[in-house]
């Protein structure tokens, strides 16, 4: 969770959402907690178009890898007081991995790809995620 708020704040905070089936924890970095939770979803078509053209493990690697070091940069370049332990927070490189595995995006450019031509994106989104 971005915030920042005062320490005790931020305490109160997790306790009031932190569960054994949601892990929570405060971050001071709104911005970069925001933007790696906007752009994770750019990579993760990348990943799904991968995996609709059967690219393989290695290649879908690479596609996670090198979106991560391009959304560093890009916030870096947009938010220079971006906070680098942000990037390895669960908002970062595990929200990245997380959708670029199993997140609607992924799915939908995977479907895509498969289509070859034959479905719109809003067909795919009605089929798969019920229109959302």
């Amino acid at each position: 969770m971005g915030t920042d708020a005062p320490p005790q704040d931020q305490a109160t905070l997790v306790k009031l959402f932190d569960c054994s089936s949601f892990r929570v924890r405060a971050v001071d970095d709104i911005a970069g907690v925001e933007l790696c939770g906007a752009l994770k979803n750019v990579v993760a078509l990348g990943a799904g178009f991968c995996d609709g053209l059967d690219f393989g493990g290695n290649t879908k690697a690479a596609i996670i890898r090198i979106g991560l070091e391009e959304m560093t940069s890009f916030i870096r370049h947009f938010h220079p007081g971006v906070k680098d332990p942000t990037f390895l927070e669960s908002c970062g490189v595990a929200d990245l991995i997380t959708t670029c595995f199993g997140g609607r995006n992924r799915k939908c450019a995977e479907a895509f790809v498969r289509a070859k031509g034959g479905k719109t994106w809003e067909e795919i989104e009605k089929e798969l995620l019920g229109g959302q």
